[in-house]
């Protein structure tokens, strides 16, 4: 009997002392991964937040720039990192969902191996063509792609990307066939529709608006359910006429897998802070991202229905990447 009490109270006292375990964190600087190189959207992003962290909690934050294989270098770096909150991982979708279908090998595991902080923000994509092309809107395009079939061509910034699966499912939903030209990048596939190299092409909105407000290029629909904040006038493809679709990059926060869920809340209550700063939010905007912010639970049960959704459309484009 007195053993047994002895145990229970052993047990009490660990009970009691479980929330005052991270008390101290955090006590030493954090690092943020980024599997992007510097200067891109997301790299932005952590250099806009990270300061905001430091205000908060006294201490350095770091961005760890780890480009390549689309994302999954720098995500496998943050799913092999010790899950105790002083290392975090910054990114588009793509490392996360799209990836987990494209790629064969991939050596994590996102919903084992992350444990979702927020879903940062949005990043539509555009739809532009050369003025050119006789089409001035979306019902005005598939017209013509469904009189030219297999004529009418789209360059997007490369296989797998937010903005192939956006031709693609463009494609399926429309009825139409306009074949996809893959380029190094956003950049050059948006220099090709300027040049009339290709008719049009899906681009991230923010290289693409100055060339459609110099005329260059026209800006038919964005690929999200709201409208984009940097281009409000802009319809989205849903109310052109294709009602449903809906393809973004959205922005995530994870930390490693096991992270204490004191630390994740902790996080999150300060990084959704910060996308509630009007000053920030202001800064985001021109970077032709929405701010979000929303909880660990809410962006954890995101994932877990993000990840069917894109594999389903990896699949019907075929895509297939090592």
């Amino acid at each position: 009997m007195a053993s047994s009490i002895a145990a229970a109270a052993v047990l009490l006292a660990l009970v009691a002392q479980a929330p005052l375990a991270h008390a101290d964190y955090p006590d030493r600087p954090i690092r943020i991964i980024v599997p992007y190189t510097p200067g891109g959207t997301v790299d932005v992003l952590a250099r806009l937040i990270g300061p905001r962290l430091t205000d908060a909690w006294g201490q350095p934050v770091v961005i760890d720039n780890r480009p390549g294989a689309g994302g999954n270098i720098g995500a496998d770096a943050a799913a092999k990192s010790p899950p105790d909150g002083y290392t975090l991982f910054l990114s588009t979708n793509a490392p996360l969902t799209i990836n987990v279908a494209a790629y064969q090998n991939l050596k994590y595991d996102p919903l084992r191996d992350f444990a979702p902080i927020t879903v940062a923000g949005e990043n539509a994509v555009l739809l532009v063509t050369n003025p050119s092309l006789p089409a001035t809107s979306i019902e005005e395009l598939i017209a013509l792609a469904k009189a030219k079939p297999g004529e009418l061509s789209a360059g997007t910034s490369g296989l797998g990307t937010t903005a192939h699966l956006s031709l693609a499912l463009f494609n399926k939903m429309a009825g139409i066939e306009i074949r996809h030209i893959p380029y190094r990048g956003g950049v050059p596939s948006l220099t090709a529709a300027v040049a009339g190299e290709v008719p049009m092409t899906f681009s991230d909105i923010v290289p693409s608006m100055p060339l459609v407000r110099d005329g260059r290029l026209k800006g038919l629909a964005t690929t999200g359910q709201r409208r984009a904040g940097i281009s409000p006038d802009t319809p989205t493809m849903s109310e052109a006429g294709l009602p449903g679709f809906d393809i973004v990059t959205t922005i995530w926060f994870v930390a490693p897998g096991g992270t204490p869920m004191e630390i994740v809340h902790r996080l999150n209550r300060e990084v959704v802070r910060a996308l509630n700063d009007p000053e920030l939010r202001g800064k985001l905007k021109t970077l032709g991202i929405d701010p979000l912010g929303n909880t660990p639970e809410e962006a954890a049960e995101f994932l877990r229905q993000e990840l069917p959704r894109w594999k389903a459309l990896v699949t019907e484009a075929g895509i297939k990447l090592e």
